[in-house]
């Protein structure tokens, strides 16, 4: 039996502009994090250190950063455990500059062919493993996944595979990358295959037996990638393999719904948005409920955005049914004539095109408060 740490999609070096000044420091939380993998691995006494693709977030990353991470390899290296790494998506060989074409990685296994022409052996823990991966190439890789089936056997088989789960709930944003299905994952009859490039925890088992695992990304790229992000604690022997999920991230992201009915002021919302605070949440919060006037985002944000990491809106809230809606609509002003029409095309509008009038009603109510035509 031996002891894998099987992690992917770390994303090193990813850009994060919306995030403003704090993209520097949502850069330093993923090397953190990469860090913390590495520390696990020596506290988890693995033998291996799997990466499954995209450890950089481009083909070209920063030299300090590639520099950090050798070091970071070199630490693992000297106290007898063995990385291996699979090119990705993002830090793909396809251009003669890649990251992986211009950089040694020593104490590292690289599995950059475009296809397996034959299992890399190695000896771990007085037992042979063989390590099946391919960095995927589209003019070069027709029968690639052919190439994953088991050789010989003996010993333990390891796969490496960057790619896309068909019927996974992320498949419909995936089809353009190389799809494959749990039958091809049973069909290699490898002992455990260690996946990348879908960002959430998945186990791909069959009849009481694990075929395979996606970790998902250890730290939260983006939306979506929500709450606690884990590695994979993965213990193989021939014909059997065990996943542990361990928590690794950072910071936690969220997207949580929020009524603010009631709130007859912007301090009075901007209150119960901070009832949610924590420095270490990255939130999209989506407001809703009817309000009495259009909700200036911005400031709402200046009042509450201070008490978290990152702080972000999507207002779902309704104005049609306000008491400030019902008043100005009789007003024989511009407004009054606006807010007519807009119930009318509301009336006569699909439930589709309702959500799209009521954002635009919102967005030109906004613009008559900050001409001062805000309620009384």
């Amino acid at each position: 039996m031996i002891r894998i740490l099987h992690t992917a999609d770390l994303h090193l070096g990813a850009p994060f502009p919306s995030l403003g000044e704090a993209e520097g420091r949502r850069q330093s939380d993923f090397l953190q994090t990469f860090e913390r993998l590495l520390t696990l691995a020596i506290k988890k006494e693995v033998q291996l250190f799997v990466v499954a693709g995209d450890l950089f977030d481009s083909p070209r990353p920063d030299p300090e950063l590639v520099g950090k991470v050798q070091a970071g390899f070199k630490r693992l290296a000297d106290r007898g455990i063995l990385t291996v790494l699979l090119p990705g998506t993002h830090d793909n060989t396809v251009s003669a500059d890649s990251v992986y074409r211009r950089h040694e990685f020593p104490g590292a296994i690289l599995l950059s062919s475009p296809l397996v022409e034959a299992p890399v052996g190695i000896e771990v823990a007085g037992q042979e493993v063989y390590l099946y991966g391919f960095a995927y190439r589209s003019f070069a890789s027709d029968n690639a996944l052919a190439s994953m089936a088991r050789r010989k056997p003996e010993g333990i088989h390891i796969g490496l595979l960057h790619g896309s789960r068909q019927g996974s709930p992320e498949w419909e944003y995936r089809k353009k990358d190389l799809p494959f299905s749990l039958a091809t994952l049973q069909q290699w009859g490898l002992d455990y295959v260690a996946l990348g490039h879908y960002h959430n925890f998945e186990t791909l088992e069959s009849g009481g037996r694990l075929h395979g695992c996606y970790p998902g990304s250890p730290e939260g790229k983006r939306f979506g990638e929500n709450g606690p992000r884990f590695c994979a604690l993965v213990t193989v022997e021939s014909g059997k393999a065990a996943v542990e999920p361990l928590p690794v991230g950072s910071r936690i992201l969220d997207e949580l719904t929020l009524d603010i009915s009631g709130c007859e002021s912007l301090p009075a919302a901007a209150d119960k948005i901070r009832e949610l605070r924590s420095s270490d949440l990255l939130l999209r919060l989506i407001l809703t409920g009817v309000v009495e006037a259009p909700l200036d985002l911005k400031a709402l944000h200046a009042r509450a955005a201070g008490d978290f990491f990152h702080l972000e809106f999507v207002d779902k809230t309704h104005l049609f049914d306000s008491d400030f809606a019902r008043r100005i609509e009789t007003e024989e002003t511009v407004r009054g004539v606006f807010v007519r029409r807009t119930r009318q095309l509301m009336a006569e509008a699909s439930p589709e095109r309702r959500q799209v009038i009521e954002d635009a009603f919102r967005e030109v109510l906004i613009r008559f408060q900050s001409f001062g035509g805000g309620p009384s």
